[in-house]
């Protein structure tokens, strides 16, 4: 008998799935369920469309029904909802433009993915949408090219982000409000307030709203209020309001079929990108992944992409098993030097929440040769194990960050360690890189701590113990607001110096501050090598006093 597989969703991930069938069965009837107006349409580069760097809205939606129709052979059926799923009976109740009709599967792939949340007060305002379809897209370019410029973004998270950036480089007025205290949470705290200084550049932001409202006349929002603690308020004038507060899987159906649903609804698959259903698979923004180093949900369109080619293989009769997912995400910032923000794998806080002995390293880099044209600072924080010295996740920001996010996420996945990351041949050329990639950096600081080769101190250890420290400034020139002042060049014929301030201070050990922390590593070998207690100041004088 012939085979039968239906997809539900054809937005994203679910056009992968049925493609990725398709080149794995021939002889297979597919059917592609959608119940908007679009199939396949690219999410990433919605912002792109804002910017004006992707002109055409129609290049955003170029494999329509009609090339999956003609080069897949998959039945595309659009305006057509999926009311139920019988588990038992394996088939599917439909509701098309024509009525309702039901229709029987040998297997099912359900890639409905995500549904945007949105504010209620702003509801049935002719000038507010989610940021998710090419719907969306074509309302919000009509504002731009009216000659419309303010814009409130709701959520700062990386949907508000994206937003932003398109927005910000068309040339609008645009003030985000969220709710956390710093926005993209996903982050660190480091990271996510040096991303909002970038962005703070450039527009206007408003965290820690309690709450917000909205003043609507003539059926459109005129101004959006934020309330903040302390009874403190901010009125924000707008001409558009964008909706970019999170999403909730879209897995009723799943779940009122019987499916196993995680806490936050998402749909817990295996490796395999099976459901608790028999022959029912799911893939894309609303799925539970399987991980390593443990599930989660995880909204992110590379994580969609590689559930929809495992369950498009599977359901076509294949075994191909869901390789561990980094989570890695990468974000432009409307910056003048191409900064980016990006992430891989585990956070220092995440791993430790996991009962892992983790430790950090932070490192501040150049993206290319500094003699090099346009060369910018690139700061990473990378995540290892202690001990194993296993690789565990990283952190950016600057330009540059998409081959040192990927090469992280490559030895997570093959489990490298710092040692052998350090060591790693990469591609050089002065203008995309330095000799010594800063990825590598990252990794032969942290190799070199492991080893005893050097020792850092948080800067929040020195705020909680301050009389241990003696805070010696090796830099050039010295601010004040340390204890002892010798730069790196002077340091070897000064060595009595810091031992008679170390004495007088009743300090267990000096603490060693730099710009960057390079030549702080250097002075605390130095001491080290010469019987005095150091440590350097992770992060450097860039970062100290901030929370890291």
């Amino acid at each position: 008998m012939q085979k039968t597989i239906v997809i539900v969703g054809a937005a994203l991930s679910g056009p992968t799935a049925a493609a990725r069938a398709r080149e794995l069965d021939e002889s297979a009837r597919i059917i592609l369920i959608e119940r908007n107006t679009r199939v396949s349409y690219a999410l990433a580069g919605l912002s792109l469309h804002l910017s004006g760097e992707v002109a055409n809205l129609d290049d955003l939606n170029r494999e329509r029904e009609d090339f999956f129709r003609s080069v897949y052979n998959i039945e595309v059926l659009t305006r057509t909802e999926v009311i139920s799923i019988d588990a038992a009976g394996k088939k599917v109740e439909i509701q098309t433009p024509s009525g309702r009709e039901t229709v029987n599967y040998t297997s099912l792939i359900y890639a409905a993915g995500a549904a945007s949340l949105e504010p209620s007060g702003a509801a049935g305002a002719s000038n507010h949408c989610v940021f998710r379809t090419l719907d969306d897209l074509e309302k919000i370019s009509g504002v731009l090219k009216s000659g419309k410029k303010r814009f409130v973004i709701l959520g700062g998270g990386p949907m508000g982000i994206e937003a932003a950036d398109g927005l910000v480089r068309a040339g609008a007025e645009v003030t985000i409000v969220e709710r956390s205290r710093r926005v993209l949470p996903l982050f660190s705290t480091l990271f996510s307030s040096l991303a909002e200084e970038t962005l703070a550049r450039k527009m206007r932001i408003l965290t820690g709203a309690e709450s917000d409202s909205f003043e609507i006349q003539n059926g459109q929002i005129v101004s959006v209020s934020a309330k903040f603690a302390e009874d403190r308020s901010e009125k924000v004038e707008t001409d558009f309001v964008i909706s970019c507060t999170g999403v909730r899987p879209r897995t009723e159906i799943l779940g009122n079929a019987g499916a196993n649903l995680a806490a936050d609804g998402s749909v817990i698959i295996d490796e395999y990108c099976r459901t608790s259903l028999p022959d029912v698979f799911a893939c894309g923004v609303g799925v539970h992944l399987p991980e390593r180093d443990g599930a989660r949900f995880l909204p992110q369109a590379a994580a969609a992409d590689r559930t929809a080619q495992a369950a498009g293989a599977n359901a076509a009769g294949a075994s191909v098993r869901l390789e561990n997912l980094a989570g890695a995400m990468l974000l432009r910032l409307p910056a003048d030097h191409g900064e980016e923000i990006g992430r891989t794998g585990l956070s220092l806080r995440e791993a430790k929440d996991m009962g892992k002995d983790a430790s950090r390293v932070i490192v501040h880099v150049m993206d290319r040769e500094a003699y090099m044209p346009g060369a910018a600072p690139v700061i990473l924080q990378l995540i290892f194990e202690k001990g194993s010295g296993r690789i565990l996740g990283l952190e950016g920001i600057g330009p540059g960050l998409a081959r040192r996010l990927d090469t992280a996420s490559a030895a997570i996945a093959g489990g490298l360690s710092i040692h052998k990351l350090a060591g790693l041949d990469s591609a050089y050329h002065p203008s995309s890189g330095a000799v010594r990639d800063a990825l590598m950096v990252a990794a032969t600081v942290a190799s070199q701590a492991e080893r005893g080769q050097t020792r850092f101190v948080e800067v929040a250890d020195i705020s909680k113990k301050p009389g241990e420290y003696l805070i010696l400034d090796a830099g050039k020139k010295a601010d004040g607001s340390v204890h002892l002042h010798i730069p790196l060049e002077d340091l070897r014929g000064r060595l009595t110096e810091v031992k008679q301030a170390l004495e007088k201070s009743q300090a267990r050990r000096v603490a060693v501050l730099s710009e960057t922390g390079r030549r702080g590593h250097l002075a605390e070998r130095i001491l080290a090598h010469n019987g005095i207690e150091a440590v350097n100041i992770q992060g450097g004088r860039r970062l100290f006093g901030r929370s890291v």
